[in-house]
């Protein structure tokens, strides 16, 4: 098994899964509510299905993890992590905000993630070792895009290098998840010292597209206190490979297994300085 294998595969779940959301966005659907209260959609569980069926067909050795359905195989040496719609309530609304999220572990590290936007028809690639790319899969037509992206056919993307917290441009999905008290103390902290404070020194309602615009070198930083590993496993290696960081909120490396709180920053300064403020607004 190679990365020209896999990157392939990868793109080809991107391919068949946006023809599901395509199919099903700004449509009268009918939303149900999942038990933490959260929405579901048709469109979740179909993509979901149909990329779990295309994984056991061609990997059946492999594990697979998502949002929508029970864990196979969790103790694999490679796992499929899937988020069939990040953002399905940007989804609902007709907002085209939302992303296909897929991501291969190698020992539970991701070695490859997809952001696809079926609707925009922009995608995101993170290859391990290789670098992060961003594809126009309107103009891209091919069944192999590892060639594709290795012949410099496709734009390379880089984070950008700002080192002062004053001058990053900082997201969050809602200010309502930060529950915890240290939390609030926390977010509080860093808003009052990014950039526009005239719209109170953070943007929110970003999901799963802020990450792209941090890999893309559009956003310097974003801090979350409530993801699980299918929200984050992909855009964390395209974060990765175009040149940033993802932790938690005390600097450690993410995992399978690591606690809903994350910080991304388009590089290791701003990183370390952020780390810094978080401390400071706790302590």
């Amino acid at each position: 098994m190679t990365n020209n294998e896999f990157v392939n595969f990868i793109n080809f779940l991107a391919d068949e899964s946006a023809i599901i959301a395509k199919k099903y966005f700004r449509q009268p659907n009918k939303e149900k509510e999942k038990l933490d209260k959260s929405p579901v959609t048709l469109a979740d569980q179909e993509i979901e299905a149909l990329i779990r069926y295309n994984i056991k067909k061609e990997y059946p050795e492999h594990g697979i993890i998502g949002e929508e359905y029970d864990d196979i195989n969790p103790d694999a040496k490679y796992k499929w992590i899937i988020d069939p719609i990040d953002g399905t309530s940007s989804f609902i609304i007709g907002r085209p905000i939302f992303g296909t999220l897929i991501a291969l572990t190698h020992n539970n590290k991701p070695i490859i993630g997809i952001l696809d936007q079926p609707i925009s028809n922009e995608r995101w690639i993170g290859i391990s070792n290789i670098g992060s790319y961003f594809i126009d899969t309107k103009l891209t037509k091919t069944s192999n895009y590892y060639n594709l992206i290795t012949s410099n056919n496709s734009q390379k993307i880089t984070t950008r290098n700002i080192n002062s917290i004053n001058d990053s441009v900082m997201c969050s999905s809602s200010p309502f998840y930060f529950k915890d008290q240290n939390d609030q103390k926390i977010l509080q902290h860093l808003t009052s010292l990014t950039k526009y404070q005239k719209i109170g020194g953070i943007i929110y309602g970003g999901d799963c597209y802020s990450f792209v615009c941090l890999a893309m070198g559009f956003v310097d930083i974003i801090i979350e206190p409530g993801l699980q590993n299918y929200d984050y496993a992909a855009t964390q290696i395209i974060i990765e490979m175009a040149g940033g960081v993802v932790s938690d909120w005390q600097g450690k490396d993410l995992n399978l297994k690591s606690d809903a709180r994350l910080l991304a920053c388009s590089n290791p300064e701003l990183h370390q300085l952020v780390i810094s403020e978080i401390n400071k607004a706790i302590n």
